[in-house]
């Protein structure tokens, strides 16, 4: 099923952004001082056939998704607009450039959408690092009747330590404790 366009975007994005993590320590091996250069990721994909299948998979996603962008990047400086020289026609310049980029891919995708079989990846909004959802977050809450931080922490898998935890759980929990006590203040409408 083809997915919409953000969520086509940000699967995509998550994709490559994982294609990097494991193309980059080869690159700079490889690559000398600039590893992430249009050059070294077309090297990349030319030698895509020494690479093991992930590695392969990785050089593709960079080809499709990543390279366009620097080659883009690489024209705009020949041309003379970088950030250091015009900021502002640069990023006025890439903007454009993205905005046409995503909406050729997204089209792509509709009209094939199990050539880069991306699925739908969740926003880990509360924190990405210990992939927690609002969702998941109030879930927790009310199987657990949890009133606290510390009563609920450990079911989803973090602890004080973690700012972004602390701070999104807590507030989720708050909006609950709210919703509870608006609906216990809710006079009872029935027979007398």
């Amino acid at each position: 099923m083809p997915l919409r366009q953000r969520a086509f975007i940000e699967a995509a994005v998550a994709e490559v952004r994982d294609a990097k993590d494991l193309a980059l320590p080869l690159l700079m091996t490889d690559g000398g001082e600039r590893p992430w250069t249009a050059a070294s990721l077309r090297g990349l994909w030319e030698g895509r056939e020494a690479l093991d299948p992930l590695l392969g998979r990785a050089a593709e996603l960079l080809i499709v998704f990543e390279l366009p962008f620097l080659e883009e990047e690489e024209r705009l400086e020949r041309s003379g607009r970088t950030l250091a020289s015009d900021m502002s026609a640069f990023e006025v310049a890439m903007v454009a450039f993205e905005r046409a980029f995503w909406e050729a891919r997204h089209a792509e995708h509709l009209a094939d959408p199990e050539r880069w079989s991306f699925s739908e990846r969740p926003e880990y909004d509360v924190c990405r690092e210990h992939r927690l959802t609002s969702a998941a977050v109030r879930r927790a809450i009310a199987e657990h009747g949890a009133t606290t931080f510390d009563d609920v922490a450990h079911y989803l898998g973090t602890g004080a330590s973690c700012g972004a935890c602390h701070v999104g759980v807590t507030r989720l929990m708050v909006e609950a404790l709210r919703r509870a006590k608006a609906s216990d203040a809710q006079p009872s409408i029935g027979p007398v």
